[in-house]
């Protein structure tokens, strides 16, 4: 039904852009039905599309969200086992310092054993309290290190939270906007429904008249210059075979609408 409205509608406007009064009017009205299907048709586009960058968007966000996540959850990590590590140092310094005294306690031992029994003792206990108070200060260094390296790796762990807080805000509105872009692609189509079933009309049947009025005018322009060199007959001759196809159209439906009249004054009686 809708085809056969279009159809009517499309056979209708043809036969008043052959009348010289309406043709004007009817051109201007084809006109404007055609813009405003384009402008539809681009507005239904354009909703599509926006639709699609927001759903984009999301996306992307949702994949950054994951990213700094991920990074957010290494450097806690790694700040734990930091942490951990500094402690281990720190235990590594006591047992450094107790071999330092081990080391003296040995010292004072070789002293009591005399100049000759206890100098090689007391040489070995010189060195290995020094290399335990070296290997100590070395360790407490390291330690500190990561004590300040799991400091910073914490506070990094903490700047995170503003990315992440503005991604989800970000996808909050991307969602927000695909919502409301498919809401007037929805509404476009509501509208494009409803238009279709009140006047029979439709884009492509738009199209069609727009075109079928642009060629009717230049027909009319072109007779009008060719009735000015040829005879009547001459003219008809050259022009019969493609305006038949047309004459007999129109005249079809006519003639169904005279039928349709005379069954409706029928029932009526």
């Amino acid at each position: 039904m809708p085809i056969e409205r279009s159809k009517r509608h499309f056979i209708r406007l043809l036969r008043r852009s052959a009348k010289g009064a309406a043709s004007s009017a009817a051109s201007r009205n084809a006109a404007e039905e055609s813009a405003f299907w384009m402008a539809h048709e681009r507005a239904l586009n354009r909703s599509r599309e926006a639709a699609e960058a927001a759903q984009r968007i999301a996306s992307v966000v949702a994949k950054q969200r994951a990213t700094v996540d991920a990074l957010a959850d290494r450097s806690r990590a790694v700040s734990a086992r930091a942490q951990e590590l500094s402690a281990t140092f720190a235990r590594v310094a006591d047992v450094f310092d107790r071999l330092g005294l081990v080391a003296l306690n040995a010292g004072l031992e070789g002293a009591r054993l005399g100049e000759s029994a206890g100098r090689a003792v007391l040489l070995v206990s010189d060195e290995v309290r020094t290399h335990a108070l070296r290997g100590a200060e070395a360790v407490r260094e390291l330690s500190s290190a990561l004590s300040e390296m799991g400091t910073d790796l914490s506070q990094l762990h903490t700047s995170f939270e503003g990315p992440r807080e503005a991604a989800s805000e970000m996808a909050q509105h991307a969602a927000l906007a695909a919502g409301a872009a498919s809401d007037a692609e929805r509404a476009l189509a509501e509208i494009e429904a409803r238009i279709r079933q009140a006047t029979g009309s439709d884009p492509e049947t738009a199209r069609a008249l727009s075109e079928a009025n642009e060629h009717v005018q230049s027909l009319m322009t072109s007779l009008g210059t060719l009735g000015s060199k040829l005879a009547h007959d001459e003219l008809m001759s050259a022009i019969r075979p493609m305006l038949e196809p047309i004459a007999r159209v129109l005249m079809d439906d006519e003639a169904e609408q005279e039928d349709s009249t005379a069954t409706e004054k029928n029932e009526a009686t």
